[in-house]
């Protein structure tokens, strides 16, 4: 990882109120308490709330599959770090280490996410993404942890 980074942790998936309608956002806060959204899919908002929440669903679901294909491949996700904010869509990548080497993945923050709390991997940003992308604590009024919409 070249660069400053920064280790955040997911402080949760909310919804919040946009000129669209409702959208799911994951926030994730530096050791400063400073936090970043990052707006997703529905999807992978559910996914990344099941895994904060451990639930484990009857049948794997797509990232539990990845992370299970990993360990019988005998690897294992070291670390995400979201590394770059180009027109409003970010950009990550996962660092697996395997019996054979190292290597990276160009993949979406939020599989990157839902991957690493799967895999309870590091996540760290770019510094300067996470100073781009900085909000204040206030802009999150009204918004709702997604189990309100469950």
């Amino acid at each position: 990882m070249n660069g400053i980074t920064i280790p955040v942790s997911i402080r949760g998936v909310y919804m919040i109120e946009t000129a669209h309608g409702p959208a799911p956002v994951v926030i994730l806060e530096d050791k400063s308490s400073r936090i970043m959204p990052i707006y997703i899919g529905l999807s992978e908002a559910l996914s990344i709330h099941s895994a904060i929440t451990h639930e484990v669903p009857p049948r794997p679901m797509t990232h539990d599959l990845f992370i299970s294909l990993l360990e019988r491949m005998h690897s294992k996700i070291e670390s995400i770090l979201i590394d770059e904010l180009n027109d409003g869509v970010y950009f990550a990548r996962l660092n697996i280490v395997s019996d054979t080497g190292h290597f990276e993945l160009d993949a979406r923050p939020s599989d990157c996410i839902a991957l690493a709390l799967r895999a309870a991997s590091s996540v760290f940003v770019r510094g300067t993404v996470f100073d781009q992308a900085v909000i204040n604590k206030e802009d999150l009024k009204g918004a709702l942890g997604i189990s309100s919409y469950l």
